[in-house]
């Protein structure tokens, strides 16, 4: 059995979530969390000024000394420049623009790093607005897949709605994704002409503000209600 030891004199590589919500002060980090991150100096981040909002809310103990934009074309040798505070024993952050890195967001490549170079990850509790929408549903959570985004093209989104209501009646996975805001309503009135009447559809709109909304019906339903999605963050399950 292989034995893979972390290094003990370099620094911590920690995965914040951030607020889903940025345009208000939603707590996003338990106290207890928070703690852990008083004296970090060193961020990876995907937008610096959202970031900047985000890290002003952390209440550090120490003064700010870098935060690196990532770059999502990097590829995996061109790393090795945003490690450089770790392996000089510093703790660093990696923040996405809202959410939990990594999960629907940028920052894998990161974390695929740290572990070819035996860097501790630890991540930390926050929203991820899958995982929130999921619990909020009723829907199957043993058994889900989550697709990101779906096709564009007309007849390709016909036939990946069609696939995806395949394994909804074959398997009972639950198929969540999502789609740009403002081809929302689009995607909405796309589904209930697509998807069988007996299948469910829940949507998970504006999670953690003051707007939230969940709303899970069955296309039946669906097709008589009059809810407008258009350009609002949202998250689409069936089943």
């Amino acid at each position: 059995m292989e034995l893979i030891l972390m290094v003990e004199n370099h620094g911590n590589l920690f995965i914040i979530p951030s607020s889903i919500e940025q345009l208000e002060n939603v707590p996003f980090l338990l106290e207890e969390q928070k703690k852990l991150l008083y004296n970090i100096k060193y961020f990876i981040v995907e937008n610096e000024k959202v970031s900047r909002k985000t890290i002003k809310e952390l209440n550090l103990k120490t003064k700010l000394q870098s935060i690196m934009l990532f770059k999502h074309n990097d590829i995996l040798s061109n790393l090795d420049k945003y490690f450089i505070p770790i392996y000089n024993g510093e703790d660093m952050g990696l923040l996405s623009d809202s959410g939990t890195p990594c999960i629907a967001d940028p920052g894998s490549k990161i974390v695929e790093y740290a572990h070819l170079k035996n860097i501790k990850i630890q991540p930390l509790v926050g929203p991820s607005s899958i995982i929130l929408s999921l619990m909020a549903s009723g829907f199957n959570g043993q058994n889900f897949k989550f697709h990101g985004y779906i096709p564009k093209n007309s007849h390709d989104k016909e036939n990946y709605i069609k696939k995806m209501m395949r394994s909804i009646q074959k398997e009972r996975e639950t198929q969540i994704f999502i789609e740009t805001p403002y081809r929302n309503q689009k995607l909405l009135n796309d589904l209930v002409k697509i998807l069988d009447k007996k299948i469910r559809l829940c949507l998970a709109i504006n999670l953690t503000s003051s707007k939230e909304r969940i709303i899970c019906d069955s296309i039946e339903n669906w097709a008589h209600k009059k809810i407008n999605v258009d350009k609002q963050l949202c998250i689409f399950l069936i089943n």
